[in-house]
């Protein structure tokens, strides 16, 4: 997490994590600066699990 501390705001890097339990994730992890920010992606519906079995 160390690591994580002191990136400028601008240098162009993005970081991108996924997890399916972000209940056990450890809270400083969520602090700002680190991973501050949440995007949900809802489970596909029939149509969308059709598509993306066709591909």
């Amino acid at each position: 997490l160390v690591e994580m501390d002191g990136f400028e705001a601008n240098e162009g890097v993005i970081l991108i994590a996924a997890t399916n339990r972000p209940d056990v994730l450890d809270p400083a992890l969520l602090r700002p600066g680190r991973f501050d920010r949440q995007v949900v992606v809802p489970n596909p519906d029939v149509v969308g699990r059709e598509k993306i079995l066709k591909v």
